[in-house]
């Protein structure tokens, strides 16, 4: 042991001792252990304790610690005059407490800081070990940091939220801590569907479905090395129902650690219900805490209009049956207030969910109606507009597909040798505005005919780069709208929020309310599409694709045999990738 003989009975000591439940701490002893290895200590060396040691479970990384701050209290107050920890960084992690420890030593309040392996006196020397002590635990915290947001946003990226998978999912365990992925629990996963599905009918209060969990379902809890496998209570069903993660999303904060950001769970991972069904299962359950976004998650909010184009408003009615037969908004209510029976008591409660869209400057116009379009007749006009006018096979899909790779491929060698003529032509007029300054500076030029000609020479430049300009993803943008159109009436009819927003932005049907009927005005992509659909059907009415490809040898190259839909798609291809999304 590394100490210098002090008169030991001269001193009272502060004895503290640290250990956080976070990651910094993992090989540290434990509170219990520290304090042993103190008391060895004191009889050993005969030293004097004031009262009994200060215990903290929090981490030093930021200040604000209560035990440390006791301490640093009774050293100003004289009570104690040096400290005892197990090691320097339990003191601190972080440079606003490590200057408060010097700032002690440096006016004598107090003498020195006593560890199992050393002391650090009020000496330059001592000091600046202590120091060197509180900065490599500092840049161990920052080291941390780093690593945790990167390992954080890795996850995030991945489509996986933070900590230990939620109940009906499990950590895989096959792959190292910290990167592991998650697998479907078999034994629960198909029980949650059960108890989501019986709960969003609407007829259960949140103990009617916990007993229904227990009783039928006999869900419980994953089993641990010390808790778990016992039946779920009635807190683990209320946060299971409120869990946005069966709905396929999940909230976090951002890399710098502010803000509430919206994430997609991974699209592997399987969901048990669609966004839609989990803002209703928190309606149900009168959630309060939620974002006030979540009530108004509306698909067609921004695709509706008026006739002369006004905005058109949601309004979501939330309403519940009671017992008693009496319908009510629940929302704003705790009990029925016909019966006065609280919402949580009744057995039999009937949950209903409406949405209606109305011209919010016609409601507030004196004089003026507004009548209201029930969202489920929106979703009926969109679905009959598939049926009738949207709809393809999949065989007419699988071929549209092939033709757009063929064109894919083809336009990729056509750019890559127009990119390089265009880029001689730009390196040209670069070349020639470069001479055009030397002509000025050399005053062969007057300033009006430098100006004046940089000013044409520009205008070209700028024209020549936006002839170049080509947009990469057009392929992707075309295919995504294929895939759409392939699975339009699906989506309206079981998609989710975001699913059904992301189809109206790419499909764009402006929707029209005229306080009589509901209009749909289709963009110029849309018309080209069903033009040559119609077109295509007439010239194919038996559309195989066996029929228009011919595969010749192992390496089955394609012969595109039908010009009409290649026609088609580079109209399409045209518009839309001029088109700007719908914000």
């Amino acid at each position: 042991m590394n100490m210098n003989p002090i008169e030991t009975k001269n001193f009272t000591y502060g004895v503290y001792a640290r250990k956080s439940s976070e990651s910094e701490d993992k090989q540290v002893q434990s509170i219990d252990r520290q304090i042993d290895d103190f008391l060895e200590l004191q009889n050993k060396e005969q030293l004097i304790f004031y009262d009994t040691p200060i215990e903290e479970s929090q981490s030093a990384f930021s200040v604000g610690r209560d035990g440390f701050n006791s301490l640093v209290s009774l050293t100003e107050k004289e009570k104690v005059n040096a400290w005892l920890c197990w090691h320097a960084n339990r003191l601190s992690r972080n440079a606003i407490d490590a200057g408060v420890i010097v700032d002690l030593l440096d006016r004598g309040k107090l003498h020195h800081i006593r560890t199992p392996s050393r002391i650090y006196f009020n000496t330059p020397t001592d000091k600046m070990m202590l120091q060197i002590e509180f900065t490599m635990s500092k840049k161990d915290s920052d080291d941390k940091s780093v690593f945790v947001k990167s390992g954080l946003k890795k996850r995030y990226k991945k489509g996986l939220p933070n900590g230990k998978a939620p109940i009906g999912f499990l950590n895989d365990k096959t792959k190292e801590k910290g990167d592991r992925d998650w697998i479907v629990d078999k034994k629960r996963f198909d029980k949650l569907k059960l108890l989501f599905t019986r709960f969003l009918k609407g007829n259960d209060s949140l103990s009617t479905i916990t007993d229904y969990a227990r009783t039928v379902l006999e869900l419980t809890t994953p089993k641990t090395k010390r808790q778990g496998g016992i039946l779920v209570g009635r807190s683990v069903v209320e946060h299971i129902l409120k869990n946005s993660i069966y709905a396929g999303f999940f909230y976090s904060k951002d890399e710098y650690g502010q803000a509430r950001t919206f994430r997609q769970l991974d699209k592997q991972i399987p969901r048990i219900l669609t966004e839609d069904e989990h803002f209703k299962t928190l309606n149900i359950l009168g959630e309060r805490n939620h974002p006030n976004m979540q009530n108004h998650l509306t698909p067609y909010s921004g695709f509706i209009h008026g006739k002369e184009g006004n905005y058109m408003g949601a309004d979501v009615k939330l309403q519940v049956i009671c017992d008693c037969l009496n319908k009510f908004a629940y929302r704003s209510k705790e009990v029925c207030p016909n019966c006065c029976i609280k919402i949580a008591d009744m057995k039999n409660p009937k949950y209903l969910s409406y949405t209606y869209y109305y011209n919010i400057k016609r409601k507030r116009t004196r004089g003026l109606s507004a009548r209201s379009i029930e969202e489920q007749k929106i979703n009926n006009v969109l679905i009959n507009l598939f049926e009738e006018e949207l709809k393809i096979s999949e065989t007419f899909y699988m071929w549209a597909k092939l033709h757009l790779k063929e064109l894919h491929d083809q336009e990729i060698e056509e750019d890559k040798k127009l990119a390089k003529i265009q880029r001689r032509a730009l390196n040209t007029l670069e070349d020639k505005k470069a001479r055009l300054r030397e002509l000025f500076v050399d005053e062969v030029i007057t300033r009006e005919e430098f100006q004046d000609d940089l000013k044409k020479l520009e205008q070209q430049i700028s024209n020549k780069k936006a002839s170049c300009e080509y947009t990469e993803n057009w392929y992707e943008q075309i295919e995504e709208l294929l895939d759409t159109l392939f699975r339009f009436d699906e989506i309206i009819k079981k998609g989710s929020y975001s699913e059904k927003r992301k189809a109206l932005e790419l499909i764009s049907p402006n929707l029209v309310w005229d306080e009589q009927n509901l209009l749909i005005l289709k963009e110029n992509w849309l018309k080209i599409f069903l033009e040559g659909r119609n077109m295509l059907l007439q010239e194919y009415p038996m559309f195989e694709p066996k029929n228009n490809v011919v595969f010749k040898g192992l390496n089955s190259v394609l012969d595109i045999r039908c010009p009409t839909l290649l026609g088609v798609l580079l109209k399409v291809r045209k518009i839309t990738c001029k088109r700007k999304p719908i914000l």
